[in-house]
């Protein structure tokens, strides 16, 4: 018994819970994509890994107008993802997975697009084992 039986719960309350716990990670991370596949946006938070100066020329720096840098700013600070500390935009603790974890591992996926293809080619053909590829390409997943 968990403790969400132990308090009177059924198993379709316990369902429910985690049905909806588990629509609202599904819907943060879809808002969460949603505002970096957006330029101005994904420019600001990537900047923002060497922490971003708080003044009023900041915008013009990066080629963005006050309104298109502020509202993205803020949208970034909102989601959780940007933090002010001294004068400085910095990356919070999710922003730094995000950054480190996702977008600079994506970059390298991408650069290592080839190669991939090229395993997929191997894989669907019956000729190689998948040690073999694995031989071939050892720093591949």
């Amino acid at each position: 018994m968990n403790v969400l039986e132990s308090k009177g719960h059924s198993s379709h309350d316990m369902d429910r819970h985690a049905t909806t716990k588990n629509d609202t990670e599904i819907q943060k991370t879809m808002d969460l994509l949603s505002l970096l596949s957006k330029l101005h946006a994904f420019t600001i938070f990537t900047l923002a890994k060497d922490g971003i100066k708080s003044h009023i020329g900041t915008h013009s720096e990066i080629g963005l107008t006050k309104k298109q840098y502020y509202l993205r700013l803020n949208q970034l600070v909102k989601a959780g993802l940007l933090i002010k500390y001294d004068n400085m935009y910095n990356h919070t603790t999710l922003g730094k997975i995000i950054y480190h974890d996702y977008l600079l591992r994506l970059g390298k996926d991408i650069s290592n697009s080839k190669h991939m293809e090229m395993i997929d080619v191997l894989n669907q053909s019956s000729k190689f084992s998948k040690d073999e590829i694995k031989e071939i390409f050892p720093n591949m997943r």
